[in-house]
């Protein structure tokens, strides 16, 4: 499995080769050169190992900007050039990533606007 965002400009999370752990629902451990942090939706405040809130991602391959739109780069940049994804997750105390919603129900595909449907089977 991998987690990444147009935005990440690549992979972000991926399930190491040969995983050991065995943990069903993961996305993988972040990639080397990426810092995360989960923060709760409402302050901001960061959050310990399995608590869920909004992942946000800093590292060299993060977007600059929106190009010749500043208002969707301030609002998805923050001034020490944290992303913030929109994605509600949680890193597990081994530091899997769980991704288990959108806080933002629209996504773009291919220049459409996409409403997201989550569900997980059992």
């Amino acid at each position: 499995m991998v987690y990444g965002l147009t935005e990440s400009t690549g992979i972000a999370a991926t399930t190491p080769p040969n995983d050991p752990d065995g943990i069903y629902g993961h996305v993988g451990k972040l990639a080397s050169n990426m810092e995360a942090k989960v923060v709760d939706v409402e302050t901001g405040i960061c959050l310990p190992p399995n608590k869920s809130g909004e992942l946000l991602l800093r590292g060299p391959c993060i977007m600059s900007g929106y190009l010749k739109n500043r208002e969707a780069t301030t609002s998805a940049l923050d001034v020490d050039q944290w992303l913030h994804t929109g994605d509600l997750v949680f890193f597990d105390c081994n530091g899997y990533l769980f991704v288990l919603d959108r806080i933002k129900e629209l996504i773009k595909y291919r220049g459409l606007q996409v409403t997201v449907l989550t569900y997980f089977v059992a």
